[in-house]
């Protein structure tokens, strides 16, 4: 094949998986996980992968592969209206547990969206016309008259935007609560303030009050609501609905509400298993998911039984040259040639010295991540423009902007779990590696933990360097080293040894963390290929 000349801004693709949908229709590579999300029989329902593994992609071709599906934005449903609520604010400074009514608007939000799936309902006409068929469902039967009950209250009402829905079902609450604390309470300033300037008497006498409120709340005449649309509703085996939603690790709510929020929405998305021919599809981080447990754990938690509803996305360096080489020919198709260009028609082959192809260099310098791959590449492309081809020089000149890039994006990434990492990660830079413990004591130490120190941000390497640094801090500098090495570890910065006979093991591939004693006896320590660039690692 002729050489043909790079043009400049040529790509593989998009990082964001909405600006690349053109590309994924033509490239998706299916490692596993969509026929497990596309059977309404199997419980796998929450996509769980790290940033850049694929969820977006997943959601979006499950959406373009099915005839009834939508897509939930958090974004679009006003929690923020929620959290700055009166009522909210007033039982989170009295300590009242609002999960159960978390659920209660997920469950309603859920059915909602549901209903306007399978009947259209985009007026009040339309809704109108929905409610005289549920009519038609009931008859005399009492179970269902309960159902027709909640259709009752908000069926005129179904046809109105999501923050709308949650905007009403909270003005409901607080008549509730009102309704509860009755004429003994009627002067209560329902507020934050308000809340503030209780008494402990009659603090502890309302907490009991709206418990039982919360407590109260009808979930049994959902569960019939769940039941009759199952019977009428949704009884076509032939037709599947999926709802499904994403984004949802970005800011839509403070971190307490919203790992609150995304425990209710998995506990829901258990209960609408009940309907057949329905399933909710949620994408969320693995670290996410981690927080959400570790902030919502109570007495009687057991993590293992979410593992049937988990579906993780785990991607092979197999998976990713098939992902890079599709889009590759896909792109010179389109920009260039009917003829078949190749990966290996366009990068070059193996390089002295190194032990694969460019591809292999490429991959290796991922956390086995089509995002990281894709960026790598459009990087190259870049670097390669008015050329007739890649060259291992334009390799390395694209490495240096992408590890910088990539080290950049891991700080965005784990931001809400180590807001420290920017500065907890200099403790690596310029070393020679791989490493040992001993390598980062003396001035290394001290100058991280130092600057550490200074910041004020709730952080465990924080946390670990001024306990270091308090007159009566009980920690030792060895003890400091292991919290920075668990973080580093976690984030997927390094990989271990932990005795001669083993091989390195790495968070992205392995075990997600590891505990003290494992970091204690860590003989060896590495660098991912990723990052080395971007802290100047001398190998």
């Amino acid at each position: 094949m002729d050489k043909i000349v790079i043009k400049k801004g040529l790509k593989v693709g998009e990082l964001d998986a909405e600006a690349d949908s053109d590309l994924l229709d033509s490239c998706f590579v299916d490692n596993g996980q969509l026929s497990s999300l596309l059977d309404v029989s199997s419980p796998a329902s929450v996509v769980l992968g790290r940033t850049g593994s694929g969820k977006s992609a997943l959601l979006y071709k499950i959406s373009q592969g099915v005839e009834h599906s939508a897509m939930l934005d958090p974004n679009d449903i006003s929690i923020r209206f929620l959290e700055h609520s009166n009522i909210i604010q007033f039982f989170n400074e009295i300590d009242v547990k609002l999960d159960l009514f978390y659920r209660i608007l997920w469950r309603h939000i859920l059915t909602v969206e549901l209903l306007k799936l399978r009947y259209s309902l985009r007026s009040k006409s339309e809704n109108n016309s929905f409610l005289n068929r549920i009519n038609q469902w009931v008859g005399r039967d009492s179970v269902k008259k309960r159902a027709l009950e909640y259709f009752t209250e908000w069926g005129d009402r179904f046809w109105l935007e999501t923050d709308e829905q949650l905007q009403e079902l909270t003005t409901k609450f607080t008549k509730d609560i009102k309704a509860k604390l009755g004429s003994k309470f009627k002067n209560v300033d329902i507020s934050l303030e308000g809340a503030k300037s209780l008494s402990n008497e009659v603090r502890s006498e309302i907490k009991s009050l709206a418990t039982q409120v919360v407590s109260g709340i009808q979930i049994k005449r959902l569960n019939d609501v769940l039941d009759l649309l199952t019977e009428f509703a949704f009884n076509d085996r032939q037709k599947r609905y999926y709802i499904l939603i994403d984004k949802l690790d970005e800011d839509w709510a403070e971190t307490e509400t919203r790992c609150r929020f995304i425990r209710a929405l998995i506990e829901e998305t258990k209960s609408l298993r009940r309907i057949p021919q329905v399933k909710i599809v949620t994408a969320l981080r693995r670290d996410l998911l981690d927080l959400v447990f570790d902030k919502t754990r109570d007495s009687g938690f057991q993590e293992e039984k979410y593992e049937a509803y988990l579906v993780r996305i785990a991607w092979g360096k197999d998976d990713l040259k098939k992902l890079l080489s599709a889009r590759v020919q896909e792109v010179y198709r389109r920009q260039y040639t009917s003829s078949s260009v190749n990966f290996n028609d366009v990068f070059p082959t193996q390089k002295k010295g190194e032990t694969g192809e460019a591809i292999d260099y490429i991959i290796e310098r991922t956390l086995f991540r089509p995002r990281d791959a894709i960026q790598f590449c459009n990087e190259c492309f870049q670097s390669a423009a008015d050329r007739p081809g890649i060259s291992w020089r334009a390799i390395h000149a694209a490495e240096a902007h992408y590890s910088t890039k990539r080290l950049k994006s891991l700080r965005e990434e784990w931001s809400e779990y180590y807001p420290a990492l920017e500065t907890t990660v200099e403790i690596l830079r310029n070393i020679s590696a791989p490493f040992t413990r001993s390598n980062l004591s003396g001035i290394r130490l001290e100058e991280t933990t130092t600057d550490l120190h200074e910041l004020d941000e709730n952080d465990p390497c924080v946390a670990a360097a001024k306990t270091l640094y308090s007159p009566n801090g009980k920690i030792t500098e060895a003890e400091v080293i292991s919290r920075i090495l668990m973080c580093l570890y976690h984030v997927g910065m390094i990989g271990i040894k932990i005795s001669t006979l083993d091989t390195f093991i790495w968070s992205h591939i392995d075990q997600p963390r590891i505990s003290k004693g494992e970091i204690k006896r860590a003989n060896q320590i590495k660098i991912h290929k990723m990052f080395r660039h971007a802290l100047e690692v001398r190998t």
